[in-house]
């Protein structure tokens, strides 16, 4: 019974400390250092473009929209493994001091979040609705209480097989509730809510935990949870415990025909269908793309504009480059193929990969601007960010250590 008791520290702390050992990777990075001069350039420009704003804009329904979905998303964290469908099923009943100190460890993290996108939308707050801000530390206040709320629903979904009609009304009642508090609505419309989400919580919410606890489903929750964060940790170093899905994508696929086929296409084809399939690899090229478009709508036009693509595809280059590593081992010796035909595969399709973004940003460069030069420096030195990275860092680490 004292061993439960303890049970709950034991895994959070053996979590911890292998996750601050590539949180310090990573604060030790080139990649944090970028991050760093993007969020205090965007942070000057993000105050511009405020003070440029009329009171007509519709913080209300924007504010509603990233609460809403901040406040909704609550994924649980409860640290089990698969041996616990074994061993500490029998003792479920004890285990209730455990999942109570889970959902309060959950429940912190994510108001942290909560805070952290409250206070980057402080300004834009007092600037198009109040500058009173008593009012709006009564919003966090009130964000909380439906952050609770949620995380207490989504305890109870793990009684049931089915989520979809709980997170319906969970979802419906949670941007309700931000939404009339965000617009300022009488305070009767507060009042209706909160009794229809009480109503809601003893008669339909409350009664699944008459049911089973479903521990499949939490570890196949914890699992999606722990996986998000290898994959997190494998942008600055190598995680063997990582799984990486592979998805087909045919449309995509089709691509490698490029090469042909030979024993020098062998390996071009490897890289270039690993990243097409890799749900890791594309993702991190797409995001980053998405989000630096974003920026360069968002930001003023110009040379800004470069800049932003010019930052976004270092920072692709840098996460990209694990993507050697995922040859097995010894497959150049058994495929009677050279190390160098390796190495120099990766090179050219790594380089192809971040200069088919750079093309990107030198498209939405030209819309954006509508300039020929904006568009030709953010293109040209982009490609030239490309090359140099690509033939000098990255070359010469790969020769030298065979790895990157």
């Amino acid at each position: 019974m004292e061993k439960i008791k303890q049970l709950w520290m034991v895994r959070r702390g053996e979590f911890w400390q292998e996750a601050s050992r590539y949180l310090k990777l990573l604060a030790n990075s080139g990649f944090m250092f970028s991050l760093y001069i993007l969020i205090l350039g965007g942070g000057v420009y993000y105050q511009r473009w405020i003070k440029g704003l009329s009171s007509e804009f519709p913080t209300e329904w924007i504010l509603t929209v990233v609460f809403g979905i901040l406040v909704f998303r609550t994924p649980i964290r409860t640290f089990l493994k698969s041996a616990d469908l074994v061993f500490l099923l029998p003792v479920e009943k004890q285990l209730a001091g455990y999942f109570r100190h889970a959902l309060i460890y959950n429940g912190l993290l994510q108001c942290i979040s909560i805070v952290f996108v409250w206070a980057i939308a402080m300004p834009l707050y007092r600037h198009t609705i109040s500058y009173d801000i008593t009012g709006y530390l009564i919003i966090l206040v009130l964000l909380f209480a439906a952050k609770a709320w949620n995380i207490y629903v989504v305890w109870q979904e793990q009684y049931v097989l089915e989520n979809m009609p709980y997170d319906l009304i969970r979802g419906l009642l949670t941007i309700v509730f931000i939404g009339i508090v965000l617009f300022k609505k009488p305070w009767w419309a507060v009042v209706v809510v909160i009794l229809a989400v009480v109503l809601v919580t003893l008669s339909v919410i409350h009664p699944l935990s008459k049911h089973l606890l479903k521990w499949e489903k939490l570890l196949s929750g914890e699992e999606r949870q722990l996986e998000r964060f290898y994959r997190f940790a494998n942008l600055i170093a190598d995680v063997p415990k990582m799984r990486n899905r592979m998805k087909p994508r045919r449309w995509l696929t089709g691509l490698t025909e490029l090469y042909g086929y030979g024993q020098a296409a062998v390996f071009k084809k490897f890289y270039l269908i690993t990243f097409i399939r890799s749900g890791e690899y594309l993702g991190i090229w797409f995001r980053l793309l998405l989000i630096g478009v974003l920026l360069m709508i968002l930001l003023p036009k110009g040379v800004t504009s470069a800049i932003v693509a010019w930052v976004f595809t270092y920072l692709t280059a840098s996460q990209l480059t694990a993507l050697y590593n995922e040859y097995f081992a010894g497959s150049s010796t058994i495929l009677s193929l050279s190390e160098n035909d390796l190495k120099s595969s990766f090179l050219q399709i790594y380089s192809t990969i971040l200069s088919v973004q750079m093309i990107v940003f030198g498209l939405f460069a030209l819309f954006i601007s509508r300039s020929l030069e904006i568009a030709g420096l953010t293109l040209l030195g982009g490609l030239a960010l490309t090359y140099a990275f690509t033939y000098s860092y990255v070359k010469r680490k790969v020769n030298k250590t065979g790895t990157v």
